[in-house]
């Protein structure tokens, strides 16, 4: 019989139980604030982060832009039959062009395009209710063709009706890469679920891209939202999980967000749900009834994370952080919210040794490297995964700095488990088109992509370096930013040479 454990430890870096059994496990030192489910379980100690002195800036306010109008704003209202898996949408977003130049045509990212009978756009029209006629839509890609360009500073709305069927999620025993949008028995999840603009950069054009065979290809411009989702028949015990909390009457439930990449949410009747306060944002966790004790353990370090990367990278910008129970291969990030496969809690083994605790703390981290500052996933993945997998370095150095894997100490272990069993190789900063395969673009992009990250950090110091990166976040927040981005603003904060580091990691 297939192994879907098995199969998740072979694809993804390997389960934690191929090196020796870590030490047993303690008490906890602290609960969530929501145990619907009963008493907490038994969980390995789970401290407060400890921080050094050269750790702790002291984070400014994260800069909100001038004009939220500048942005594109999303009006979602969504019918939702949770048992046929159907949605239908009527979808207004408004959008400025804040560029510099003339922009003839309107292009839009349509992910449930791809899908066999997934999606059908039922009306299209401008905000003067006027039919569009010219455009096409092909795959992901929809264009729209303007009698008149969209000057600079010229604003427009567009109106779209569509309706929805969701594909079938495959058991990860039968997947060969994520699929995070559609439906399993356990629970549908509405991801990239509406058509969205990506960033319109002068000179380039707009950043929309082709999917790969790994990787992320979306590219987000920074939005508003306002979602309505109405459920077209009661359905007992459904729980909706989502990028931002929700006002319920009845069967509608309401959703405001404010500048954020996307919203996305996830609906199941087995959710069992916990909480847990970090300053003014409510953590949530939604796990299946069979994976209680891991689904507390992704609370607490997400947690973790969150306190931890608030005082490293800057302010989280939203109420709430929500980690999900994935029914699908790996871990996949999205503003607010972020899934994390249930292999992961299968595997887990009461202790931080373990992918459980690697990819909450590597996604926790996607809020600021990816939600915060958005990149071009496709063309320069490293600016947000090589960023995530260092962060994994920097929970444990703080989080659990004392602690050993036998007699080795934490950091050690990490290094190895995560990087060095895998000798990985190649340049960082090829694109998802570039790589013969997920494992060479794994091991440059993540891991590879860490090294440098670490090397670059010991190069400059610490204080220098986490200095560099709360800036480069500020600076960036809710905008595009790019490699020369990254190494502009490391120069505003260091004059060193950095040629041998490049030429080690980079393409010439």
């Amino acid at each position: 019989m297939k192994r879907r454990i098995a199969l998740i430890a072979m694809l993804f870096i390997l389960a934690s139980c191929s090196l020796p059994q870590p030490p047993g496990a303690a008490a906890p030192t602290s609960q969530p604030t929501t145990t619907p489910e009963g008493p907490a379980p038994t969980l390995f100690a789970s401290p407060s982060p400890t921080f050094s002195p050269l750790l702790t800036p002291t984070p400014e306010p994260t800069p909100q832009p001038a004009e939220q109008a500048s942005h594109p704003s999303y009006n979602l209202e969504a019918v939702f039959n949770y048992y046929a898996h159907t949605l239908a949408v009527t979808e207004t977003v408004t959008y400025t062009n804040t560029s510099s130049e003339p922009i003839p045509s309107l292009v839009l990212f349509v992910e449930p395009n791809r899908y066999a009978g997934g999606f059908t756009l039922r009306s299209l029209a401008l905000s003067d209710a006027q039919p569009i006629e010219e455009y096409t839509l092909s795959g992901n890609r929809l264009e729209i063709f303007l009698s008149l360009p969209l000057m600079p500073g010229q604003g427009m709305a567009l109106t779209l009706g569509f309706d929805l069927f969701l594909p079938a999620i495959p058991d990860p025993s039968d997947a060969t890469r994520p699929m995070p949008y559609g439906h399993t028995d356990r629970q549908t999840n509405l991801v990239d679920w509406y058509a969205f603009f990506p960033p319109y950069i002068p000179g380039q054009g707009w950043l929309w891209r082709q999917p790969g065979y790994f990787g992320e290809h979306q590219v987000y411009e920074a939005a508003s939202y306002q979602v309505t989702i109405t459920l077209d028949l009661a359905v007992p015990d459904l729980v909706l999980a989502a990028s931002a909390p929700a006002a319920q009457d009845g069967k509608t439930y309401r959703y405001e967000m404010p500048l954020a990449r996307n919203f996305v949410f996830s609906a199941s009747q087995q959710y069992l749900v916990l909480s847990q306060q970090v300053g003014e944002v409510t953590v949530y966790s939604y796990h299946f009834p069979y994976n209680i004790t891991a689904g507390q353990a992704a609370l607490w370090h997400t947690a973790q994370a969150l306190e931890l990367y608030t005082r490293l990278y800057g302010p989280y910008p939203y109420s709430t952080l929500t980690v999900v129970e994935a029914d699908f291969l790996d871990g996949m990030e999205y503003s607010g919210l972020y899934f994390l496969s249930r292999g992961f809690y299968d595997l887990y083994d009461n202790t931080p040794f373990g992918y459980l605790t690697i990819i909450a703390a590597h996604e926790t981290a996607h809020q600021w490297w990816y939600g915060m500052v958005g990149n071009d996933q496709a063309n320069e993945p490293w600016l947000d995964e090589s960023l995530c997998t260092f962060s994994e370095r920097v929970f444990y150095e703080n989080v659990y700095p004392d602690l050993e894997f036998g007699a080795q100490p934490v950091l050690d272990w990490w290094h190895y488990f995560r990087i060095d069993y895998y000798e990985p190789g190649g340049l960082i900063d090829g694109s998802i088109y570039d790589y013969n395969g997920f494992l060479p673009y794994r091991n440059a992009v993540y891991l590879r992509g860490a090294d440098f990250l670490q090397a670059l950090r010991q190069q400059v110091g610490d204080e220098v370096f986490f200095a560099f990166l709360q800036d480069y976040a500020a600076q960036k927040a809710y905008q595009t930013a790019f490699a020369v981005d990254f190494f502009a603003i490391l120069e505003e904060h260091t004059d060193q040479d950095f040629s041998t580091l490049l030429a080690e990691y980079f393409q010439p």
